[in-house]
């Protein structure tokens, strides 16, 4: 056998006995609940993200100031966002509002809020912000 093909079936039988995994854990997503508060009542409707570090954000209603859902587990940046009716889009025949965020960017892309999900754990998180 020349050298060229006894490398190749080589690479072959490491490749085909170890995998081709990329050592990335698979995300253990993880009941969550709790309570939004906005200038201390109840945050009437909105909507709560969960994200952490590479993997899609998980997004919950708020109805009432209350959410619930499941999170990734792991240290969690969350964005909350309340929205109100804005402009119709130019371009739409129906003239449907739009949503507009009226939290300030301190709760949303920019926020530092945090939750630790934990697989044991209760994971009820309380979460205050305010419209100003």
């Amino acid at each position: 056998m020349d050298r060229r093909a006894w490398l190749m079936a080589l690479f072959i039988t490491i490749v085909s006995t170890t995998g081709c995994d990329s050592g990335k854990k698979k995300a253990v997503a993880v009941p969550v609940k709790g309570s939004v508060m906005i200038d201390g009542k109840p945050l009437a409707e909105g909507e709560i993200s969960f994200l952490v570090s590479n993997e899609a954000p998980t997004t919950f209603p708020i109805k009432d100031g209350a959410y619930s859902g499941n999170a990734n587990v792991g240290k969690n940046k969350v964005e909350v966002r309340a929205f109100k009716d804005g402009p119709p889009l130019s371009t739409d025949p129906e003239k449907k509002p739009t949503k507009l965020n009226y939290l300030p960017e301190r709760f949303g892309i920019s926020s530092q809020l945090t939750a630790e999900v934990t697989a044991g754990g209760t994971n009820d998180f309380k979460f205050e912000v305010s419209a100003r």
